[in-house]
C-alpha cells in the first residue's frame, strides 16, 4: 500500500486546477468545480447525467442512477448546504506507483463539517479492489478532519419515494397561500388521505413540497398510502 503521509489533494477552481496546501487550511467548497466530467462509451456501465439540485441552485454532472439516489437524498436534508460532484482528486505515491481516486461527491454541513462520499454498489464496496481505495481514502479525510461515507444505495421503497418527491423540489409560487394551513392542519397529526381529500392540484402540489423540504414529517421508508400520517 502507497504511504498513507505522501497524499496530495488536487482541486479544480474558476483560475484553474492547483494542489491544495492545508497549512492555509482547507479550500472553500463554494469554490470548488468538478475536477473531471464523467463520460461515456460503448462498454461503459453507466450513462452520465446532469441533474439539477435546489441546494446549489444549479446542475452536478452525474455519471451513474446510484450516485443520483445520493442527490435526491442529500438535497432534500436541511442539514446539507451545497455539494460538489467530482470535488477533487487524490494521489498517493509518485511515479508508476502512483494510486489516484476522484470521490463521487462532497457535501457541506450548515455547522460547516465537510463529508466527502464514495457511490459504489454493496458488491463494489464490499470487494477487495475497493478496499484498499477506501481505507486509503478515509485515513486521507481524516488527517483533514473531513467525513468520509461510502453509500451503496437505499431500499426501493425509500428509493422510489424519493424519486416522488424531486418533482417537487421546486417550491411553487402560490406556496405561502397554503403553506400556513397546511402545517396548521398538521399540527396535531393528519393523513394523506385527509390532505388529498380536501385539495386542488395547486394544495397538493404544496403539500408534495412541504413533505420534500421535510416542513412535512413523513415516514419515507414505508410505502406512501392513505393512512401515511403527516405531521408538521
Amino acid at each position: 500500500m502507497p504511504d498513507v503521509n505522501e497524499v496530495s489533494w488536487s482541486v479544480r477552481a474558476a483560475a484553474g486546477s492547483i494542489v491544495w496546501d492545508w497549512s492555509s487550511g482547507g479550500p472553500d467548497p463554494r469554490q470548488l468545480l468538478p475536477v473531471r466530467r464523467p463520460t461515456s462509451g460503448a462498454l461503459s456501465k453507466h450513462v452520465p447525467v446532469r441533474a439539477f439540485t435546489a441546494t446549489t441552485g444549479s446542475h452536478l454532472r452525474l455519471e451513474s442512477g446510484l450516485e443520483h439516489d445520493l442527490v435526491r437524498m442529500v438535497d432534500r436534508d436541511p442539514a446539507v448546504t451545497w455539494i460538489v460532484s467530482q470535488p477533487c482528486l487524490l494521489e498517493w505515491g509518485s511515479g508508476r506507483s502512483t494510486r489516484r481516486h476522484v470521490p463521487d461527491l462532497l457535501t457541506t454541513g450548515a455547522d460547516g463539517a465537510i463529508s466527502l462520499w464514495d457511490v459504489k454498489s454493496r458488491e463494489a464496496a464490499a470487494s477487495e479492489a475497493f478496499a484498499e481505495m477506501r481505507a486509503l481514502t478515509a485515513d486521507a479525510c481524516t488527517r483533514v478532519g473531513w467525513r468520509y461515507v461510502v453509500f451503496t444505495g437505499l431500499p426501493a421503497v425509500h428509493r422510489h419515494n424519493l424519486i416522488w418527491l424531486h418533482g417537487f423540489r421546486h417550491r411553487p409560487a402560490w406556496s405561502e397561500r397554503y403553506a400556513p394551513l397546511l402545517l396548521e392542519s398538521c399540527a396535531e397529526g393528519s393523513t394523506l388521505s385527509d390532505l388529498l381529500a380536501c385539495s386542488n392540484a395547486e394544495t397538493a402540489a404544496v403539500m408534495w413540497h412541504l413533505i420534500w423540504t421535510g416542513r412535512l414529517r413523513i415516514d419515507l421508508t414505508q410505502r406512501l398510502v392513505p393512512s401515511s400520517s403527516v405531521t408538521s
